[in-house]
């Protein structure tokens, strides 16, 4: 593996804190456990205790287009794991595989996004780390890439949000609202027809309902649909099944009208108290689009840009600063990890650009205290990389000299 390198992006961020967070080490993640020996088309990794014994454990999803067995990877809260098992009997086409607790019983179950032919499925959980399948969502000729988890409908039942790649064919993306005990209702509701790969759950506009931001995959426009109150009409168009029981959503444009987006993520990155929004997509690489008060989004700004396609994004508190950082995977090159250090971002390089790296999860897999990324990867094998604290700190920003 090679060791990482360091640069620095300069942003307008602003933080209270941001001179003394930027004096804190910077993480590195340069020592590395493989999660499997064969390089195979894997799509995802998730992170969690799934046997209740106190120590993360870790799933992967794979296949995408060909069917594979996707797998169970129990840790000894070390950085070790037993050897992989089968989530399930079955091969699919998988492409994520979400943990969270369905059916209310205290542990975590596993939400699988398969594409077509191959139905999504949910995996129940014996509580020892064991699962079958309970249930199927959506329907099985969808070309499903992932599925996120909220409760939309404020019932305190986690529903399922599938979207669904169309490409420029008319398609629809669904909210699966859950009845209970791990199932789903048969008829999803349709809330928007936009060809995507991932859709990002979260309070927008802070109002206390669940929207859905919806970036588009093949050149079209992204949207962000707010969940409006029975009573009341929203801007944008609204979509759904009207006044009763389901949700209703307006949708709200942003972004560029032919954009090609391949997953989203939120977190506040200037300190304002409003979501923003980071993207990844192959003319732009990362752009940041910070949120305004009224739920949309402002025009995005690249943060970074590499020479190879972006394909994974993920966020997370990298260096325990108590500030969002993003970690991004490309094709056949390394990740980039874009640490926030108050008013810049630090961009810290790790891994052997081998493959093409699909997905992350985040977490302390060995419990040093130092947060983990695992990676699903294709073409390459699955792999853990562990975090460390560096010495090296960004070098102070001057400004440019006035022309």
């Amino acid at each position: 593996m090679r060791t990482f390198c360091l640069a620095v992006v300069l942003f307008a961020l602003s933080s209270p804190l941001a001179d003394a967070r930027a004096q804190l080490p910077l993480p590195q993640f340069d020592r590395v456990l493989l999660l499997e020996t064969t390089a195979e088309t894997s799509a995802n990794a998730s992170i969690g205790d799934v046997n209740g014994d106190g120590k993360p454990d870790i799933v992967l999803a794979k296949g995408r287009h060909w069917p594979l067995v996707d797998r169970v990877l129990i840790g000894d809260g070390k950085g070790g794991f037993a050897p992989a098992r089968d989530l399930g009997t079955a091969s699919d086409r998988s492409y994520a595989a979400r943990l969270v607790d369905l059916d209310r019983d205290g542990d975590l179950d596993v939400v699988l996004s398969n594409d077509r032919p191959d139905p999504s499925l949910v995996y129940l959980n014996d509580g020892a780390g064991h699962f079958s399948v309970g249930s199927t969502f959506g329907k099985a000729e969808w070309p499903t890439r992932n599925a996120s988890v909220a409760d939309i409908n404020g019932d305190g039942l986690p529903d399922i949000i599938v979207a669904n790649r169309y490409g420029k064919n008319p398609g629809g993306n669904y909210v699966c609202l859950n009845r209970g005990a791990g199932r789903f209702d048969d008829q999803c509701i349709r809330f928007s027809r936009e060809s995507a790969t991932t859709i990002t759950p979260a309070d927008v506009n802070r109002d206390g309902l669940v929207d859905l931001i919806v970036p588009h995959r093949d050149g079209g426009q992204s949207m962000v649909y707010l969940q409006q109150r029975r009573t009341g009409t929203g801007p944008g168009t609204g979509i759904g099944a009207g006044l009763g029981p389901d949700p209703v959503f307006a949708g709200v444009p942003f972004g560029p009208a032919d954009a090609a987006i391949r997953a989203s993520e939120t977190g506040d990155f200037n300190g304002d108290g409003i979501l923003d929004l980071v993207a990844i997509d192959e003319a732009n690489g990362l752009s940041l689009y910070t949120g305004v008060r009224d739920g949309g989004f402002a025009a995005g700004v690249s943060l970074g840009r590499e020479q190879t396609a972006p394909y994974a994004l993920a966020v997370g508190d990298l260096n325990a600063d108590g500030l969002t950082d993003i970690v991004v995977g490309y094709v056949e090159a390394e990740s980039v990890a874009y640490i926030r250090t108050g008013t810049t971002f630090a961009r810290v390089r790790f891994g052997d650009g081998r493959g093409t790296v699909y997905g992350f999860a985040i977490g302390d897999v060995n419990g040093d205290g130092q947060v983990d990324i695992a990676a699903g990867r294709s073409e390459a094998p699955n792999v853990l990389y562990f975090g460390r604290r560096a010495a090296l700190k960004p070098a102070p920003l001057k400004p440019a000299p006035r022309r």
